[in-house]
């Protein structure tokens, strides 16, 4: 559980930025909302962009996928994209869900095998891999949010998928011809090669815990970008993003010691 101790919000017109660096640069602005008694109703885990869209009238959809970050278990779906099925495992021939007395029913069906019909989500997972559930989940809802606009929230992107998978979607946030609505995909990754994927160092923030958790933008701390930005996370340059040389040298000894 989280609280929100104070926020602010600042805003600034397109055609006032200049450079990318500025883009995020408010030093001489104030901000047009700061929490205060008047968002005092909130609950201290809830953010003043609540009470502000309700007053613009903006709904924003925020799709969420932390539920799906240990445990894959596809949903019912009236339709998932055939492309997609193919694109993560092109064994499948078809996959689809329907309702019979309040029941989900699942068929499935590989090239050149006999049709399986399941009654049970849960049972997917006997004869599709994790990371086609998961990419199942992943694509249809992130061509929702690409479609509408929105935000695509996901923890530990890379779980059960391997890289090329993960480069390709974040790669469809990224194409301005698919993404026409400024669909924004937020996620958290252990793997530091896919902060090459970015041009930017703005749009990625480096997360520690020193006595709580933070989060900082990556271009306060490498300036250049001329730096390969998996080079600096895993030199240690980043502070406190890879595990300690001591750390290293005491667990090797200890693990050492025990095989005598």
């Amino acid at each position: 559980m989280y609280s929100i101790e104070s926020e602010s919000l600042w805003s600034k017109k397109a055609e006032e930025v200049t450079t990318r660096k500025a883009m995020l640069d408010f030093e001489e602005r104030e901000p047009f909302i700061v929490r205060d008694e008047q968002e005092s109703f909130l609950s201290d885990d809830v953010s003043i962009m609540i009470a502000y869209n309700k007053k613009t009238g903006e709904h924003i959809k925020v799709v969420s996928m932390l539920l799906f970050t240990n445990v894959n278990v596809l949903p019912f779906s009236e339709g998932i994209p055939a492309e997609v099925i193919s694109y993560l495992d092109p064994t499948i021939e078809k996959l689809y869900f329907e309702e019979k007395n309040e029941k989900p029913i699942i068929h499935l069906k590989f090239k050149g095998k006999k049709e399986i019909v399941l009654n049970n989500p849960i049972e997917l997972n006997n004869y599709l891999s994790s990371g086609t559930v998961k990419g199942m989940i992943t694509f249809t809802l992130a061509q929702e949010v690409l479609k509408d606009g929105g935000y695509l929230i996901v923890d530990e992107v890379e779980n059960h998928f391997n890289k090329e998978i993960v480069s390709t979607l974040i790669s469809f946030f990224m194409d301005g011809k698919i993404n026409k609505n400024g669909g924004m995909l937020i996620f958290s990754t252990h793997y530091p090669e896919l902060l090459d994927e970015y041009d930017r160092n703005d749009s990625i923030f480096i997360t520690r815990n020193r006595d709580g958790i933070t989060a900082e933008n990556l271009s306060n701390i490498l300036k250049r970008n001329d730096i390969k930005k998996s080079d600096a996370y895993q030199s240690g340059f980043l502070e406190g993003t890879t595990p300690t040389y001591e750390a290293y040298m005491q667990l090797k000894k200890s693990i050492a010691a025990s095989l005598k």
